[in-house]
């Protein structure tokens, strides 16, 4: 399924009708969205999709919604997140959907995930609901030998999504969305000055937005979920860690200036009265 820059818009869960669900599955909730969405006209041809599809959300995130359930959330809370997902991605296509959640499934890590699993995985880390509900789909990984590894890897990895969402958001319209990871670090490289790429691409567009922080971010979350030991590029390291504390920019006048202008008043302030 091709997704470019200038097609942003999805079906409208709005204008479905809810089909009766009790044609369908013996009890409402989220099925009854289920229904209403992937099946807005009622099709008998699609029942066995519709079913597919909660049988298999259910088999997947039906512990984490008890454990939702748990913290004080709705019953059903990551289901539902993920369903409205797939409907604002695919529109009621259940078909397309059920490929898409089957593929995330099998890649068990979600940078290993392409095409249309990609992009279901890069909108469900944009979320904490949503991010839960993904590590819930995929397979729980094996823990790494150091203590710290497994946590830093996580971390990454949402990190990495969470950027190529920043980056697919800022491109230009005219250009393909990247359906893997390796394709948006690629599309990341392209953002950066000539000095500081790692890799000989083409440049955007001269008046393209250039995105610099989440784009170094990518590449240094990439390099971390690979290898959670990976010595990273300064430069690198910097917007890593502005990127994962809420900073987008940077250069003069941004905010992420305004704290190195504080932090480095505050070392030279420590250092007079130490």
């Amino acid at each position: 399924m091709s997704l470019h820059f200038s097609s942003r818009q999805r079906s409208s869960a709005g204008a479905a009708k809810a089909a009766p669900i009790a044609a369908i599955l013996p009890e409402a909730g989220v099925e009854a969205t289920i229904a209403a969405l992937f099946n807005p006209g009622n099709a008998i041809a699609r029942f066995g999709s519709v079913r597919e599809m909660a049988d298999l959300l259910h088999g997947r995130l039906d512990a984490s919604t008890g454990a939702g359930a748990a913290a004080g959330f709705a019953t059903g809370l990551h289901l539902e997140f993920v369903v409205r997902k797939l409907n604002l991605l695919f529109g009621s296509n259940c078909a397309v959907a059920l490929a898409a959640l089957h593929s995330l499934i099998k890649a068990r890590r979600p940078l290993a995930a392409k095409g249309d699993a990609f992009h279901l995985a890069r909108v469900l880390a944009g979320s904490v609901t949503g991010e839960a509900a993904l590590c819930s789909l995929l397979e729980v990984p094996v823990r790494d030998a150091r203590p710290d590894s497994s946590s830093i890897r996580r971390e990454a990895e949402k990190q990495a999504l969470r950027a190529a969402n920043f980056l697919i958001a800022v491109a230009p319209l005219d250009m393909l969305v990247p359906r893997n990871i390796d394709e948006s670090t690629e599309f990341a490289q392209r953002m950066l000055p000539e000095h500081e790429r790692t890799e000989i691409v083409e440049p955007l567009p001269t008046g393209a937005c250039r995105a610099t922080i989440p784009a170094k971010a990518i590449l240094a979350a990439v390099a971390l979920a690979r290898s959670p030991g990976a010595e990273l590029l300064p430069h690198l390291k910097l917007a890593y860690f502005a990127w994962c504390n809420g900073f987008h920019e940077e250069g003069p006048g941004t905010p992420l200036d305004s704290v190195k202008e504080h932090f480095f008043a505050l070392s030279r302030y420590t250092g007079l009265v130490s």
